[in-house]
């Protein structure tokens, strides 16, 4: 919701994919980290979709761990930190 907000044209939206894609090629879906260079890993654990790729992995095959708790926590802040940034640059927008 944040990033359609700063959107003007139909056009801008492909630079959405730009963003998408490599995230979603280096969340750890295909491969793991292990399989990254250190420094690419320690890049792919800031990634909002390795946080959600590595709490539905551990939810699935049944291994909890204190480290799901870190991928909730780390999940609702970004959720958070974008719905507040649509909500002022909606306000914005409507209010002119």
């Amino acid at each position: 919701m944040a990033a359609t907000s700063f959107m003007r044209t139909y056009q801008d939206f492909d630079l959405v994919q730009l963003v998408v894609i490599p995230l979603f090629l280096f969340s750890g879906t295909f491969y793991p980290l292990s399989a990254y260079p250190p420094i690419v890993a320690a890049i792919v654990q800031f990634s909002p979709l390795y946080r959600g790729a590595d709490l539905i992995r551990g939810l699935t095959l049944g291994l909890p761990s204190p480290t799901m708790l870190l991928d909730v926590a780390y999940l609702l802040a970004m959720g958070l930190i974008g719905l507040a940034i649509a909500s002022r640059r909606l306000d914005r927008l409507l209010l002119r």
